[in-house]
């Protein structure tokens, strides 16, 4: 572990030094923060407080898959992990080292939003923060994970940013990170429940709106850390030191095996009942929230 920590404090210090990271790691997801809360929420303290869910979801799928993932294999094809491989460190800490620091530069950034949240916008603190705190990591460290996993299957970066393209639209327009749950069809709110961002909108949901702690959000929980460890560890299994080595078929089943968290949890929460009615009043709360802005 200490020599994970290691190289991910050298991955952080190297990243201030490149002001194209700088942006898009903090003044990018500024940027959002503003349009989300100024145009969509209008400031009302409510609707900014269902609005943090998606706001911190654009953010994560955004640095896990065009950061993380897209880092990995731009420098496998330039060669940059040969002189680590020389080095007596297991593929295990280069791609544990890399989730982590990415992890640690993105966590200042929630921090920030919540913080100016409250102080601007006035936005309730309801709920256990602690809670909030896991959720989103999960979050990150899930997402962040299926990124890995990503780029263990593709070869070039070309493919890697088709992928991620086709990844991120996806979980975009179907999670209610964009569209709120309570506005999409029917049929695509029980698809959300297979993808992360979603539980990850929902648990926060029921911490910021319905003052929730750890154990009312266990299902979300359990979800998200099952597909972390799934796709961690295929991240693991399918990373490749040089660019010479090429993706497999074997390679790209096991990439599929990250799926099956994935449904099992999906099946779960479409069919529990306990979930169904929390979160039916997830949707009813963001639903009141949202038309107490429209007739502001």
């Amino acid at each position: 572990m200490k020599i994970i920590w290691n190289m991910a404090k050298m991955n952080i210090l190297l990243s201030y030094r490149v002001r194209i990271a700088f942006f898009f790691t903090f003044i990018f997801p500024m940027m959002f923060f503003f349009i989300y809360f100024e145009l969509f929420a209008k400031g009302n303290p409510n609707v900014v407080a269902a609005l943090m869910g998606p706001l911190i979801s654009f953010s994560v799928i955004s640095n896990a898959l065009f950061g993380l993932s897209s880092q990995l294999v731009t420098m496998r094809e330039r060669d940059m992990f040969r002189r680590y491989h020389l080095a007596p460190i297991s593929s295990a800490q280069m791609v544990g080292s890399r989730l982590l620091s990415n992890y640690v530069l993105f966590l200042p950034v929630v921090v920030l939003q919540y913080g100016l949240a409250v102080w601007i916008y006035h936005m309730p603190v309801r709920g256990s923060l602690w809670a909030l705190w896991l959720i989103f990591s999960l979050g990150y460290l899930a997402l962040g994970a299926i990124g890995l996993v990503v780029a263990g299957i593709v070869d070039t970066f070309q493919e890697a940013t088709v992928w991620n393209q086709i990844l991120f639209f996806v979980l975009l327009f179907l999670t209610g990170t964009t569209l709120p749950l309570i506005e999409l069809p029917r049929f695509v709110q029980h698809l959300a429940l297979f993808m992360p961002p979603t539980l990850m909108i929902l648990g926060s949901a029921g911490v910021m709106l319905g003052g929730q702690g750890v154990m009312q959000n266990g299902p979300e929980i359990v979800g998200l850390l099952l597909t972390a460890i799934a796709s961690l560890w295929l991240g693991v299994a399918l990373f490749r030191w040089e660019k010479e080595q090429k993706s497999t078929r074997k390679g790209r089943l096991q990439a599929a095996l990250a799926l099956v968290p994935i449904i099992v949890v999906g099946f779960w929460l479409n069919y529990s009942p306990g979930f169904q009615k929390s979160n039916q009043a997830y949707l009813n709360a963001s639903a009141a929230a949202f038309n107490a802005s429209v007739r502001r």
